[in-house]
């Protein structure tokens, strides 16, 4: 009787936290391939409940306009740290780790726009930038507020200074991909000269093209969830969202370019405005995917609230007379 008696209340705990399973069993108290897949039901029923198919497109549209004024900026700064060469080096990077079907629309586009000379990095153009670019990230933001269940309580002045500061970091974190991008042909040489059997010419920066792609996107993604949410988290409680959204874009990205160049028929249907309408459809696609992998956090931390709560109502063990 007291064990059931206190499964009800945990059981009634975890309900009145944002629980939306009619039956959570399973997720409270299940094992094995039982618990993965009631974590994996609660998150999908979450997007729903949520309202996170429209949050989604909200986020993608915010993105999309944030692109070009993130770019700017990064090369501004890129070239402001080290030269134009090395700026131009990380446009050619960037583009080469995005699907050739998705980029290669507007990729004229973003070679003009950061290809361009500009005053320096600490100017009103500028600013204005950072400004529109902060959308992006308040999109974001936005979206990881709902799916961890949320209230934003911070000042309009707190969330601007957070969100320049993550565009500013991010851009620095490129730049600095940038300048190892300049010494990467010299790292060829100074391994000969450790070892002389290494070939220089065999050491190209294709190499590490992805492993750097997905290194980016693991440390924004931390970063993400880490900062932008009105609630500070541990990290144990957002590598699994992270990890999951880090293999799920990995996933979409090689599916979306395949869709693209075999079956995707946006010229027909959008003319010129094909590739802007693909990219914002792909985007849109990745939001819900950033905003899944905050419910499948939010959910294990219900499982891990209840278990805590069911350790924490267990009776002493009765010591022996």
């Amino acid at each position: 009787m007291e064990a059931r008696r206190s499964s009800d209340t945990v059981r009634d705990a975890v309900l009145t936290h944002g629980v939306v399973t009619e039956h959570p069993e399973d997720l409270i108290a299940g094992r094995g391939w039982r618990v993965v897949l009631a974590v994996v039901r609660e998150a999908l029923l979450r997007l729903w409940s949520d309202d996170a198919f429209g949050l989604a497109g909200n986020v993608a549209f915010r993105v999309l306009l944030a692109i070009f004024p993130f770019l700017i900026f990064t090369s501004a700064l890129t070239a402001f740290i080290g030269d134009r060469s090395m700026a131009d080096g990380l446009i050619t990077f960037l583009i080469a780790i995005v699907p050739p079907a998705l980029v290669d629309p507007i990729v004229s586009e973003v070679q003009q726009v950061m290809g361009v000379q500009r005053g320096g990095v600490i100017s009103l153009g500028i600013l204005l930038t950072i400004w529109f670019a902060v959308g992006g990230a308040d999109g974001i933001r936005v979206g990881l507020n709902r799916s961890y269940g949320i209230a934003e309580t911070r000042s309009f002045v707190i969330l601007y200074l957070v969100q320049s500061a993550m565009v500013v970091l991010t851009s620095l974190s490129l730049a600095l991909i940038g300048y190892l991008l300049v010494l990467a042909p010299r790292a060829g040489s100074w391994l000969h000269v450790l070892m002389p059997r290494f070939d220089p010419a065999s050491f190209e920066v294709g190499l590490v093209r992805y492993p750097v792609a997905g290194l980016i996107l693991a440390t924004a993604l931390l970063a993400a969830h880490a900062f932008l949410p009105a609630r500070r988290t541990k990290f144990s409680n957002i590598w699994p969202g992270v990890l999951f959204t880090t293999l799920s874009w990995s996933i979409l990205t090689a599916t979306f370019s395949f869709y693209l160049g075999r079956f995707a028929t946006y010229p027909s249907y959008y003319a010129g405005l094909a590739g802007i309408v693909a990219a914002l459809y792909f985007m849109y696609l990745a939001s819900l995917l950033l905003i899944f992998g905050g419910e499948l956090n939010r959910a294990l931390r219900i499982r891990r609230l209840a278990r805590a709560m069911r350790q924490d109502e267990a009776p002493a063990p009765s010591n022996p007379a």
